[in-house]
């Protein structure tokens, strides 16, 4: 009888020496494109690596198309302040390919230039890192050029994209039947869209900067986004709803010398307050929207309004359309650090770093 607790014992000592030996046995595995490395080929680490695996690329040139189809995360040793030469650069040796083509959950790819190169053959087709019904992934401090979309998501949720700057390409970051993302810090610039959310919900976008774009953000048949603190600059149009997007909130965003700061195209129920419009026409409104909120409403550098009682709140409403009673019946007036945010950016644009 004694045996059969000691052999209990035994085996919970194995199982636990088991667990113990899978938690510590994820590896750390090294590229380089010169041989200094365990593999000369991102894919032939991914391929050679398990689930919690490291994969650390070495500043150097790839050409591959990438399949992360494992929970690593790869990330480059390049050094910010060493120049071109020492970044880690990715290109995609099939340009109708995507470059980083991610169907695993809890992915990270940080720290590459990626260059797929658009086929021109089918628009929208190449994207630098796309990611395929996955959750959890993180895709940081990347930059994307020539790419007919920078970073694309399918049917994928809770991710995090973060510090990236994308340019040259059909859209930038572009979401399709995505929810619950979270784009903060990226930089979209030269794009026909800037950021492209399309029939997705529950997005954030914070902290972003478009510029230069045909159209800065663009939300197609989206609902309860929200974006908040972005700086829209120069672009064709800043900010864009159409195909009945609705229920979504802007708020705090800067919107700066754009064609058109924002406009409604089809598209109802939306909140829009505390954002300062500062461009050649600020606003269209096809819809019935909300433009202020119960204490105040949005910045207007066209606004001819008094504000008699000195409460920072104009007198009278701005009218965006008359027709449709999309007004801002709050509007906000003397906002000094609009002004002085216009003559420090006077001549300077945000650009690609490369």
């Amino acid at each position: 009888m004694k045996g059969k607790p000691i052999q209990s014992i035994c085996i919970a000592l194995l199982l636990v020496l088991g667990v113990a030996s899978t938690q510590a046995g994820a590896a750390v595995f090294t590229v380089g494109s010169n041989g200094e490395g365990n593999y000369t080929s991102i894919q032939e680490a991914i391929n050679n690596a398990q689930n919690g695996d490291t994969i650390l690329v070495s500043p150097g040139v790839y050409r591959e198309n990438v399949n992360v189809n494992k929970e690593l995360s790869i990330i480059s040793g390049t050094d910010p302040s060493g120049g071109m030469i020492n970044r880690t650069y990715v290109i995609g040796a099939i340009p109708v390919n995507d470059v980083f083509t991610i169907r695993s959950n809890n992915v990270t790819i940080s720290g590459f230039y990626i260059a797929g190169g658009p086929s021109g053959i089918d628009m929208d087709r190449e994207v630098g890192i796309s990611l395929e019904g996955v959750q959890n992934c993180l895709i940081s401090n990347n930059t994307l050029i020539l790419n007919d979309i920078g970073i694309g998501l399918n049917n994928s949720h809770f991710n995090l994209l973060d510090n990236n700057i994308i340019g040259f390409g059909t859209s930038g970051i572009y979401l399709t039947q995505s929810n619950e993302n979270e784009l903060s810090n990226n930089v979209a610039t030269i794009n026909s869209h800037g950021i492209h959310i399309d029939n997705s919900t529950n997005n954030t976008l914070m902290g972003n900067t478009v510029e230069s774009n045909e159209v800065g953000f663009l939300l197609s048949a989206s609902r309860m986004n929200t974006l908040e603190n972005n700086f829209v600059l120069r672009n064709d149009n800043g900010v864009g709803l159409d195909n009945m997007a609705g229920s979504n909130t802007l708020t705090n965003n800067s919107l700066y010398m754009n064609g058109i700061g924002m406009y409604f195209n089809g598209s109802s129920g939306n909140t829009i307050y505390l954002n300062d419009f500062f461009n050649f026409f600020n606003a269209e409104d096809e819809g019935t929207n909300t433009w202020n909120s119960s204490t105040a409403g949005n910045m207007w550098n066209d606004y001819n309004g008094t504000d008699a009682d000195g409460n920072g709140i104009g007198d009278t409403p701005y009218v965006v359309n008359q027709t449709t009673g999309s007004i801002d019946y709050m509007p906000l007036v003397e906002n000094v650090s609009s002004e002085e945010t216009l003559e420090n950016m006077d001549g300077n644009s945000i650009g690609m770093s490369m």
